[in-house]
């Protein structure tokens, strides 16, 4: 669902099974989907804003290649947000396994 979104917006990208998701224009591409917010009953409005996650082995392969995040946000499905966020604009530095980032946090990251 969320690839069709992507596929609507850029129908020139090419999908494919690997470590990574796409290639736009000669630039690898790896898709990140969120929800908008999510309970959590830790906060006090028993809500937050939603996390993107990234993998370190497949951020690490992005980054080296240049390549840059596809980042759609949604509300039960349905995308509400979209933006790009390329790999050299993150904020991520040297980490391993899931590193789990607010939304609204990479996108101020790159817009």
């Amino acid at each position: 669902m969320i690839e069709d979104f992507v596929r609507k917006l850029f129908p020139d990208i090419n999908f494919f099974n690997g470590q990574l998701d796409a290639e736009y224009h000669g630039v690898p591409v790896e898709v990140k989907s969120c929800q908008n917010l999510v309970t959590d009953n830790s906060h006090n409005t028993h809500r937050r804003t939603g996390r993107i996650a990234f993998e370190s082995a497949q951020h690490r392969a992005l980054s080296e290649a240049g390549g840059e995040y596809f980042c759609v946000v949604h509300e039960e499905g349905v995308p509400k947000t979209f933006f790009r966020a390329p790999t050299d604009k993150l904020q991520l530095h040297e980490f391993s396994g899931i590193r789990s980032v607010a939304w609204t946090t990479v996108a101020r990251w790159v817009i």
